[in-house]
């Protein structure tokens, strides 16, 4: 698709309409402008110099590129949460630019801190970041996308942006579904993201693979299976995470001679990964070796992969082999396999969500071990640092259960707004994977 040049300078001086979202302590609010909208609620009567919703709506059919992305930005910045339906038709509009600023206010109806992509050079021109907002929002991962329904008309607007001529819209679009998507995802957006492995730009072939495996696309094993043979090294090291994520049994083989040829270095580094996400019993003698390694991240994936292969005897068997471990990433590992195993683990897991470096393995063990643990994480909610209430607050929201929500509601009046907010969305987030 065409790059109209003339829109970019309008892109730059519109960045005020594209700024983060906006949230009450739910976080229902979305992207929020400053002052008294132009535009009318959806289905009401509008106010004084207010413009009806629909016009706007209608508005993002127009022939004139300047029309559409006027109304986009508006409807955008109202907050309105009906208008990503008929925004997302702009995600496969002809201009490449207005695509690109569609997705990256879309995605700011779902990011709590959207993360900067944009710079302003002398006050004029916008100039990218190497990474786009799609992809910097998906790198942070869960926590930080707000509980939002996606409409089926976004998941399949993202899909057409991952086949779009341009590289860079097709890059947004694939990272763009691995934020908004919700497992399982619509087989003609699954199919977009397994036509990406064959792209023929790397980072486009890496973002397939990634997005694969954090949507938990289980139909894309035999491709993320041939992708391991990518002639990119880095291609490599993505599909191979993704077939753990994906917990693809027939690549357990195949991943595990990839460990083998390679020994050490990033690719043998990534296939024990992959192997310890799977967590195959048959891959116990490995995961038993490993754990004496010299190197701390194979002793953690070790660990992992005991705790995830359903042999309680075999993931007890962690505490000992790492009784005297003094790396902290390895001792929350130790940990996960304790809790894994029927046994106590759970007060390392929480007190290490104090700590910046610490609390993401934390967090993502604790939801990993899910029901089984929901009710012993009560007491945490009571902490008296406001940081654990919070992560505890959050890991919830993505274990999910009636009990999990009853336990959830007091906090909605703690007295630290960054707790009250964290169960709030967790409780929001709990309604709609219910519904």
């Amino acid at each position: 698709m065409r790059s109209d040049m003339h829109l970019v300078v309008g892109l730059a001086l519109a960045l005020g309409a594209s700024t983060a979202a906006t949230t009450t302590a739910a976080g229902t609010g979305a992207a929020g402008a400053v002052g008294v909208s132009p535009l009318g609620d959806p289905g009401h009567a509008q106010g004084p110099g207010q413009r009806p919703y629909e016009s706007y709506v209608a508005d993002l059919s127009s022939t004139d590129p300047d029309v559409r992305a006027g109304a986009m930005r508006v409807l955008a910045s109202s907050g309105y949460l009906e208008a990503l339906v008929p925004l997302s038709a702009l995600l496969t509009d002809p201009v490449d630019d207005l695509q690109l600023e569609t997705i990256d206010q879309v995605l700011g109806f779902f990011a709590v801190d959207r993360p900067p992509s944009k710079r302003m050079v002398g006050g004029i021109v916008e100039v990218r970041s190497k990474a786009g907002s799609a992809q910097a929002l998906f790198d942070q991962g869960p926590f930080v996308i707000l509980p939002r329904r996606t409409p089926p008309e976004l998941v399949a607007g993202l899909a057409g942006a991952a086949r779009d001529q341009n590289p860079r819209v097709r890059l947004e679009g694939i990272y763009a579904l691995g934020v908004v998507g919700q497992p399982p995802i619509d087989p003609v957006a699954a199919g977009a993201l397994v036509g990406g492995l064959r792209d023929t730009q790397t980072e486009i072939r890496v973002a397939a693979a990634r997005v694969l495996g954090g949507l938990r696309v289980s139909q894309a094993g035999e491709a993320l299976i041939d992708a391991v043979n990518d002639p990119e090294h880095v291609v490599r090291a993505a599909a191979m995470r993704a077939l753990g994520d994906i917990r693809e049994p027939r690549a357990v083989q195949a991943l595990a001679e990839q460990f083998q040829y390679y020994e050490r270095g990033t690719l043998a580094d990534a296939a024990f990964d992959g192997l310890a996400r799977i967590g195959s019993p048959a891959s116990i003698p490995l995961f038993t070796e490993q754990l004496a390694s010299r190197n701390q991240l194979r002793r953690r994936l070790a660990a992992e992969g005991l705790a995830r292969c359903g042999e309680p005897r075999a993931a007890a068997g962690v505490a000992t082999a790492l009784s005297d471990e003094k790396k902290t990433e390895v001792r929350l590992a130790r940990a996960f396999a304790a809790e894994a195993a029927g046994r106590q683990g759970l007060d390392a897991l929480v007190d290490a969500l104090a700590s910046e470096k610490t609390e993401a393995q934390a967090m993502a063990y604790r939801v990993e071990l899910r029901t089984p643990i929901a009710p012993r994480l009560g007491p945490s909610l009571q902490h008296p640092d406001a940081r654990i209430r919070e992560r505890v607050a959050m890991t919830l929201g993505m274990i999910g259960g009636d009990q999990v929500v009853a336990a959830l509601e007091p906090l909605r009046r703690d007295a630290d707004t960054n707790v009250a907010r964290a169960a709030e969305r967790a409780i929001a987030r709990i309604r709609i994977r219910g519904e």
